[in-house]
């Protein structure tokens, strides 16, 4: 049922989010900031924590079904939270919260996340696939559906 939450990659993006979680709720409030270091810091804050939300909610979504399309859409949206995680900390630089070592701490759990995510992305199985009107996940040679 939930088989996914065992392994080694939904671990890590488990622990990528408490980490967020962590090094937002140690943020400081925006009291006393000018207008703009106070709104990079709360849209930091917002940025974080919905980046890191999705890359668990994403990779649940990916072992819930099995074409390589929507598969691929998930895998991308991963991986974009992951590399946008990581720029919104220094939004929190920005608005005056610098904690490079925490910050670190992030960082390093995603670039460990990453051969993980490469191994699992490998096992998607593209004879599973519908036509993408879109194009991105399309082999060479592919030909439309039609009804």
């Amino acid at each position: 049922m939930d088989a996914y939450r065992e392994t080694p990659l939904f671990k890590k993006a488990t622990e990528i989010r408490e980490l967020a979680e962590a090094i937002v709720e140690s943020a400081p409030d925006d009291t006393g900031l000018d207008r703009f270091k106070a709104r990079m810091l709360q849209t930091s804050k917002e940025d974080i924590m919905a980046h890191a939300y999705t890359i668990e909610a994403k990779i649940a979504g990916a072992f819930g079904m099995d074409l390589y399309d929507l598969q691929m859409e998930n895998a991308c949206l991963i991986r974009r939270a992951c590399r946008e995680l990581v720029v919104a900390l220094r939004g929190l630089e920005m608005g005056g919260h610098s904690e490079p070592a925490h910050f670190d701490l992030v960082r390093n759990a995603v670039e460990e996340f990453r051969p993980l995510f490469a191994e699992w992305v490998a096992t998607f199985k593209d004879s599973e696939r519908l036509w993408d009107d879109w194009g991105l996940f399309n082999l060479p040679g592919d030909v439309p559906d039609h009804d």
